[in-house]
């Protein structure tokens, strides 16, 4: 099955109240003679969110019967497509809701509601364009200042000049 679309216009997770953890793509072995050694396990390593959503009441509504409809999330079971802010702007995960801590409920006033859950993402994504650029990101110190030029230089100069 597809993954479900976020809600259009409907207020994703507080990002001051979001924590990620990932666990560690290698593990390490430590003989008993010798130097500890650490070993690939893999590429496709999940990250984890525990996330607060704050709703209006309308919003809330909106919210829960995405959530709990079967045609939508089905309950929490199906996956879904959410952006989330990271270190490379806002980029489209496809998460599934994990069953503990699943949407635990607080009503902070008349009109104000608080979701809590963890939420799974089969890896965390990087955008293309800074894969492309990976070597300048890395190796040239503040980048950024120099990523107007960079842009130029690339982009206009350089192919005028090939």
């Amino acid at each position: 099955m597809t993954a479900i679309a976020y809600p259009t216009g409907l207020p994703t997770f507080l990002s001051a109240s979001k924590s990620r953890s990932q666990p560690a793509s290698f593990t390490e072995s430590n003989p008993r003679r010798g130097p500890a050694y650490a070993q690939k396990i893999g590429t496709d390593v999940p990250v984890l969110w525990d996330v607060t959503f704050r709703f209006n009441q309308g919003d809330a509504q909106r919210f829960h019967l995405w959530v709990r409809l079967e045609k939508y999330l089905d309950g929490g079971i199906n996956e879904f497509i959410l952006p989330i802010q990271t270190e490379f702007g806002m980029v489209d995960h496809v998460c599934r809701f994990l069953s503990d801590k699943f949407l635990d409920t607080k009503q902070e006033s008349s009109i104000v509601f608080t979701y809590t859950a963890t939420i799974l993402a089969r890896s965390l994504k990087i955008p293309q364009e800074f894969i492309d650029i990976s070597d300048i990101i890395v190796e040239l110190p503040n980048y950024q200042e120099f990523a107007p030029y960079l842009d130029i230089a690339v982009n206009q100069e350089w192919p005028k000049n090939g």
